[in-house]
């Protein structure tokens, strides 16, 4: 099956559950629907469950609840975040309000488990996803703490992206494993791979805003620090900083930018410290090792393809 074809599933079921009760909601609806996502996380919901042998098309509920709650959480986040734009596209809450955009936020979230309970694994299933609900909820409260803050330890940011990002992966592989009745050492397994996946995603989207091409990712470098977020190779380049330059970096952070700009303060390091090296080989073998879990299924079609997009996040050593 083409992906073309998975992603015309999804947004179908995702038309299907999303009802217009309010005008406002269909103009919702239509930004969900329409909103450009690669819907990462059902299709590997979908190739997981080709994998363990399932050929229906039962992924494409599960897979449709999973973004929903991916596209509620996106709402609430540009909402706190006070972003202008998604995905090159005004943000719902400029153009709707903030009232208006955290409700439409929780409606799909409603949509999303009124669905769920139709389902006939719906007992298994329901605890997984309010697992997420409950993990983005405390991850946007610890990023919203921790984020501009220098202080901020590995561990804690880990956290952060493990609630925000990697929960939501790891119960779309959960899933799968439920919905074919795995054991539960394997759907641990399962629910570990996704969350890897996971992880991987956001790790590879802190270091592409620091060593990607602005032309093929479409989007301009370096937002990250001049924000002041911290994220996975800051904080890599923090560990290896001396004294005196992490506590010139905190100086830079909270106060006026005398000189050398605050990206190029950091970028001069990033060089010294081989920044982009380290992370990525780091990527390099979260990838090989996932790689290496899903060659522990018989090859299949779906296997090789689910390999091949692991193999696409590998990004390069040096510039």
């Amino acid at each position: 099956m083409k992906s073309a074809m998975l992603l015309r599933k999804i947004d179908a079921k995702l038309d299907a559950i999303i009802h217009e009760d309010l005008t406002v909601l269909k103009k919702v609806k239509k930004h969900v629907i329409k909103s450009g996502g690669k819907r990462i996380r059902p299709v590997l919901h979908c190739y997981l469950l080709r994998i363990l042998g399932d050929e229906s098309d039962r992924w494409v509920d599960t897979g449709a609840i999973g973004e929903l709650i991916h596209a509620a959480s996106l709402l609430h986040d540009d909402v706190i975040d006070e972003a202008q734009q998604r995905r090159g596209r005004p943000a719902v809450h400029t153009l709707e309000g903030n009232k208006t955009t955290i409700l439409a936020g929780d409606y799909l979230l409603a949509c999303g488990f009124e669905h769920l309970s139709t389902l006939e694994q719906s007992v298994e299933l329901l605890p997984v996803f309010t697992g997420v609900i409950r993990d983005l909820t405390v991850g946007e409260l610890l990023q919203m703490r921790w984020e501009s803050n220098p202080a901020v330890t590995v561990k804690t940011y880990e956290e952060i992206i493990h609630r925000k990002t990697a929960s939501l992966f790891g119960a779309m592989a959960q899933s799968a494993g439920i919905l074919q009745n795995q054991s539960k050492e394997e759907i641990e397994r399962l629910r570990d791979f996704g969350v890897r996946m996971g992880r991987l995603f956001q790790i590879r989207d802190d270091y592409l805003d620091y060593f990607g091409d602005p032309k093929k990712e479409g989007k301009t470098l370096y937002q990250d620090v001049n924000r002041r977020l911290i994220t996975f190779p800051l904080l890599q380049l923090m560990k290896k900083m001396n004294v005196a330059d992490r506590r010139e970096l905190k100086k830079r952070w909270a106060g006026p930018e005398n000189g050398k700009s605050m990206t190029e303060f950091v970028m001069e390091r990033m060089q010294k410290h081989e920044i982009r090296k380290l992370v990525a080989l780091e990527m390099e073998e979260d990838i090989h090792r996932l790689m290496k879990y899903l060659r522990e299924y018989p090859g299949s079609e779906f296997r090789d393809k689910l390999v091949d997009r692991l193999s696409d996040l590998l990004v390069p050593v040096r510039g």
